[in-house]
C-alpha cells in the first residue's frame, strides 16, 4: 500500500491497481482517463473521468484501478472550509447508477 501526501501525482496503466491511504484528507482529482475507486466505510463504488474530484477521509484505504486507458491522478489538499468543499464538491458516479462499459 502507498502512502500518499498532497501534490502526489499517480500514473496508472490501463488495467493497473493501486492500493493508496493518506494520513490526511487529500482531494483525488483524475487529471486524465477513467478510474474506478473503492474506499472502506464506503458503500459506493465510484467512476472517474479526467476533470472529475472525490474528496478522501483521512486514514482512508482506498483502491483505484484504472479502466482501458491511461489516466493520471492527483492528490491535493483538502479544502479548509465548508465553502471551499462546496466549491470542490466530489463527482463521481454510483455503480449503482447503471454505468455500462
Amino acid at each position: 500500500m502507498k502512502n500518499i501526501v498532497a501534490n502526489d501525482s499517480l500514473v496508472l496503466l490501463p488495467g493497473q491497481v493501486i492500493s493508496v491511504t493518506s494520513e490526511n484528507a487529500q482531494l483525488m482529482r483524475v487529471d486524465c482517463g477513467r478510474v474506478w475507486v473503492t474506499m472502506n466505510d464506503d458503500f459506493d463504488d465510484h467512476w472517474l473521468f479526467g476533470g472529475d474530484s472525490l474528496l478522501l477521509g483521512p486514514a482512508r484505504h482506498v483502491v483505484i484501478e484504472a479502466d482501458k486507458e491511461f489516466s493520471r491522478v492527483d492528490f491535493l489538499p483538502s479544502p479548509q472550509t465548508d465553502t471551499d468543499a462546496l466549491a470542490f464538491a466530489s463527482v463521481s458516479v454510483s455503480v449503482e447508477d447503471g454505468l455500462t462499459t
